[in-house]
């Protein structure tokens, strides 16, 4: 799957909190089924100057049963955060526990110009919505 998504994405966020995001997504090989994420984003409040900088790393092992995302910065740097069943006849669906909190995250490729990933984040007095669509950058050509 990875392999067909390798290049540059432009990524535009949706945070049900009421926050916007967009920025530069670079996918690309370290070997056979073993691919580097790197994301460089703004987010920004709807109405709002100020912005945070948003910077993410991950590691992704795609085998024939899994597709597992690990952390490449912090103090959880090379464990797991998502792991996929690799079924790819529907959308992929993962869970990830932070202390009281809950991530389930839906990995859904639309076509080789067009990929998702939401997150759903629950946990005491939390519900948050972060919708992620990454639309092939001009930059790959």
């Amino acid at each position: 799957m990875f392999k067909n998504l390798l290049g540059y994405w432009y990524l535009k966020k949706k945070i049900s909190s009421g926050f916007l995001g967009e920025g530069l997504v670079s996918l690309k090989s370290k070997k056979l089924n073993n691919f580097y994420y790197e994301e460089k984003s703004l987010i920004y409040k709807k109405d709002n100057e100020n912005t945070i900088s948003g910077y993410q790393k991950f590691d992704i092992i795609q085998s024939k049963n899994f597709i597992k995302f690990y952390f490449l910065l912090g103090e959880k740097k090379n464990k797991i955060y998502q792991k996929f069943n690799n079924n790819l006849k529907e959308d992929l669906v993962s869970w990830y526990f932070c202390k009281k909190d809950t991530y389930k995250t839906y990995l859904r490729v639309i076509n080789n110009n067009l990929f998702k990933i939401d997150h759903l984040i629950t946990g005491p007095n939390k519900r948050i919505l972060i919708q992620n669509t990454y639309y092939r950058s001009s930059i790959n050509n």
